[in-house]
């Protein structure tokens, strides 16, 4: 629903019903961005809640997918060093080349936290995984 909203966004862009570029972004919260132990991630159903591996993926997928800015935190609400966290942004700027890259980021970004939900082993991840058939390894 991201990407298709991005199209959307772009489209209107380069029709002229909007005037000037737009910005899509997202902070720290989001399901495959974020390792806070004490909040968002609190009690994964396989203990992951610490793991920084999964804003790290998701930092690296955002960056190779074409994101016009991506970054890197901790603290997010509940202390320096207690959370790491990454963050997106992608322009819709109208073009075809940006129509490509708002494709890739809309669509990897909420995916990783779908791989993530079903690598812990959360049941509704995995029917969503089916559903919108993210590919994700055994």
């Amino acid at each position: 629903e991201r990407a298709e909203f991005g199209m959307i966004i772009n489209n209107m862009v380069k029709n002229g019903k909007i005037k000037a570029p737009i910005v899509i972004g997202r902070d720290h919260l989001d399901c495959g961005s974020v390792a806070s132990p004490n909040r968002e991630t609190e009690d994964m159903r396989d203990g992951s809640d610490a793991i920084a591996d999964w804003p790290l993926i998701n930092f690296a997928l955002n960056s190779i997918a074409g994101a016009s800015w991506v970054s890197f935190h901790h603290g997010g609400g509940v202390g320096i060093g207690n959370s790491l966290h990454a963050g997106m942004v992608i322009v819709a700027d109208g073009t075809r080349e940006r129509e490509k890259r708002l494709e890739r980021v809309l669509t990897v970004d909420p995916g990783i936290g779908i791989a993530r939900h079903v690598d812990a082993g959360y049941e509704r991840a995995k029917d969503i995984a089916i559903k919108k058939e993210i590919k994700i390894p055994d």
